[in-house]
């Protein structure tokens, strides 16, 4: 899926350029890369050759990094955009956030930088594909992330933000507020107090938990289920995403995973069924379709779909998040969850503990649905990532999720 891509650096320093061609070196036979030092330059060279990523810093002389991708938006919207910076404040990351699909900071490894780049392509391929946005709307039709989640994102990033501004920006979204509230005084955090005031609410929930609230309740409101017969099913759906989404966190956390990594599997697993909401919302008469096969048929609900629609439920959502601009690697959690070996990286991350949680969570029958929900452990690609040994663990995890879920 790599292969024959043309992809395009942008850096204004020469040794910068020099270190990304010495770490890239090996992956001359799966891509062919360009580089040029300046925005003009890279303008003048995308005039001449159709480039399919343009990867570029953010703080250079004459154009910056972000008003040269706004540029490639506006003439070339099927080029991929990326900034590779080592500037990270909140103004800049913001700035970035509008233009590019994905911003990475410096310093980069080759392993990442490859690894980004790799799923930055299997998600492009959901984007260009023609069936997905017939049935689930053109990205003009799709209602965009709302502002607070790109401003939530940059203060969050932003070491210096504290709760109470982090608080004001919640406090402009009423909806938000009130589901904040509702979250931190329901069973689940067992408080023997009342919390009506935001800052104290951010500071229980924690930072990172606040872009997937944001985020989970934008998905409802996107895609609205009006089927009574459909929207019965609902809440049962936001209660296993919200199982899968404890255990994916508790599997990173067990496999020490850090920095934001145990919040990327968080949200790859609060997200993983968004497809079903898609095609519950977007696809009627074909889900009645699909649940009538799922019934009657031993094949995979992903096979079925296929046949059905065309595409997948993960492809579905990976289309829908990538026009939302969410970090590639959470998109790849949902997109491969059914088929981990189709990653090329070779260790732990979201994808691993969004399969795993989803397989060792599938649920109990639900009358007419519960087929939709299989799935089953991919034990070549966990074997292949040296985790084969720890599925023991993870369903001792996931009895005990199940178990505290179940006193709620």
């Amino acid at each position: 899926m790599t292969g024959n891509k043309h992809i395009l650096f942008v850096d204004d320093t020469e040794h910068v350029i020099s270190g990304i061609k010495r770490q890239l070196r090996p992956y001359r036979g799966q891509w062919h890369l360009h580089f040029a030092t300046c925005g003009k330059q890279a303008l003048e060279l995308m005039q001449r050759q159709p480039i399919d990523l343009i990867v570029c810093d953010m703080m250079m002389p004459e154009m910056r990094g972000d008003e040269l991708l706004a540029k490639v938006a506006a003439a070339y919207p099927g080029t991929v955009r990326m900034i590779l910076s080592g500037y990270t404040d909140e103004t800049n990351l913001r700035l970035g956030l509008e233009v590019a699909h994905q911003y990475l900071a410096k310093p980069c490894s080759a392993e990442i930088l490859r690894e980004t780049i790799c799923q930055v392509f299997k998600i492009q391929a959901c984007v260009d594909n023609p069936r997905i946005a017939a049935e689930v709307g053109e990205a003009s039709q799709l209602p965009s992330l709302p502002k607070i989640y790109h401003q939530l994102n940059a203060a969050i990033g932003d070491e210096r933000a504290t709760s109470a501004q982090i608080a004001d920006i919640f406090a402009k979204d009423m909806v938000l507020s009130a589901k904040l509230l509702h979250l931190v005084n329901s069973p689940y955090f067992g408080l023997q107090r009342t919390v009506s005031n935001l800052t104290d609410a951010i500071n229980l929930i924690g930072l990172k938990k606040l872009n997937s609230l944001v985020l989970s309740v934008h998905v409802k409101t996107a895609f609205p289920v009006t089927d009574p017969a459909v929207e019965r099913y609902m809440d049962y759906l936001w209660q296993d995403a919200a199982r899968v989404a404890e255990l994916a966190r508790l599997i990173a956390l067990s496999e020490r995973q850090s920095d934001d990594r145990p919040d990327q599997a968080y949200l790859g697993g609060l997200l993983h069924n968004m497809g079903l909401l898609i095609f519950m919302s977007r696809c009627g008469d074909k889900l009645k379709i699909l649940v009538e096969q799922a019934v009657n048929s031993d094949k995979p609900p992903a096979e079925l779909e296929m046949s059905i629609f065309g595409f997948t439920r993960a492809e579905a959502a990976a289309y829908v998040l990538s026009l939302w601009k969410i970090p590639p690697r959470i998109i790849e959690s949902i997109l491969l969850q059914n088929t981990p070996s189709d990653s090329e990286y070779n260790g732990v991350n979201a994808l691993t503990a969004v399969h795993a949680a989803s397989c060792l969570l599938n649920p109990t029958a639900v009358p007419g649905y519960g087929r939709l929900f299989d799935m089953a452990l991919d034990q070549t690609y966990l074997q292949r990532i040296g985790k084969l040994d720890r599925i023991g663990e993870w369903r001792t995890l996931a009895a005990n999720v199940t178990a505290s879920f179940a006193k709620k």
